[in-house]
């Protein structure tokens, strides 16, 4: 009876760690709905990553939207502030921010866009589609590209009798787009190579939603199945208002409950992992090329590295690879499909 207990749950938290992740942050409010109700303040994902074109420089990515064109919009909020933070010596808060608005577009989707930084003396101003150059040395891009986000959804779901590695593997994401934001910045401008990233979505003063690293909302806040009843929907706007230093006090009680249903109830390594995922902040060292999860390229198939790590190994690949066609230079996103 325990063996038959213990794969029931297996199967269920797989089940609650997975259903939800629809991709590493799209659609993460409850019901698989965007936070606020607004496409266009849904994070999707956010990237950093030290320049392949040039060592010298850091990149960092964050898209919004999920599925823009289909579901999603394909043109920023016109209201909305989106806002790239960076925590430079490791305490959780921001030494650096640049927030971008945009405006109302014109007839062609066109939108004029303003990135401030929070230490530079001026703003940057240009249009959506366009590089724009930025005080310092660096180069921002906002439009519409291709979804760099890639797994496949229809084999967990078990679609036509699919399951994942079946040989018929596809990313859901194939041909999806998405808006997106790029900022491409030079390294020496940082006092350490040391980063910590993530991003926020505001409007009319509230903040909206917020990342860091991948399937932190989506997959632990709370999505196991031992959460009461209507619990989902607090904690996740909860989690989307709060500010990443709060987040081990405020939800890791959240992330260690879900891992432990793999690693067991006090179990080292789900505690260790409690405190390697929260706070919600992308960490990166921009002196190297690796990948997640140092920092977060734009080709790193993030859903197996999660998927083995939070498992405990139960599930280790979905076998969906990406198919988007990424540039080596800036803006280093895919065109638009």
């Amino acid at each position: 009876m325990q063996r038959i207990l213990s794969q029931w749950l297996a199967a269920a938290a797989v089940v609650a760690l997975t259903v939800p992740a629809f991709a590493a942050d799209h659609l993460d409010a409850p019901g698989l709905t965007s936070p606020g109700g607004d496409t266009r303040l849904d994070i999707n994902d956010v990237f950093v990553f030290q320049s392949p074109a040039d060592g010298s420089r850091v990149v960092f990515v964050v898209t919004v939207s999920p599925a823009a064109g289909v579901i999603g919009e394909t043109t920023f909020h016109p209201d909305a502030t989106y806002a790239l933070r960076i925590d430079e010596n490791g305490d959780g808060k921001e030494d650096e921010v640049f927030r971008v608005t945009f405006s109302a577009p014109d007839e062609l989707g066109s939108q004029l866009l303003r990135v401030r930084p929070m230490k530079a003396d001026r703003d940057a101003r240009g249009a959506t589609g366009e590089d724009v150059a930025l005080p310092g040395g660096g180069l921002f891009r906002a439009g519409l590209f291709d979804d760099p986000f890639f797994f496949d959804l229809h084999a967990f779901l078990g679609t036509g009798g699919r399951s994942f590695c079946d040989g018929a593997q596809q990313n859901f994401f194939l041909g999806l787009n998405t808006l997106a934001m790029v900022l491409e910045l030079p390294r020496a401008g940082f006092p350490s190579n040391q980063l910590g990233v993530w991003s926020t979505t505001e409007l009319d003063g509230d903040q909206i939603d917020r990342m860091g690293r991948p399937a932190i909302n989506t997959v632990f806040i709370p999505n196991n199945p031992f959460e009461p009843a209507g619990s989902e929907a607090s904690l996740k706007a909860f989690f989307n208002a709060g500010k990443p230093k709060h987040d081990p006090r405020d939800f890791r009680p959240e992330v260690v409950d879900t891992l432990e249903i793999f690693y067991g109830a006090g179990h080292p390594t789900a505690q260790a992992l409690a405190d390697v995922l929260l706070p919600d902040i992308l960490t990166v060292d921009t002196s190297s090329a690796a990948g997640f999860l140092n920092g977060r390229r734009l080709a790193d198939d993030v859903i197996d590295a999660e998927l083995a790590l939070v498992t405990n190994g139960l599930v280790t690949s979905d076998c969906a690879a990406t198919d988007s066609a990424f540039l080596s230079v800036f803006p280093y996103l895919a065109p638009a499909n």
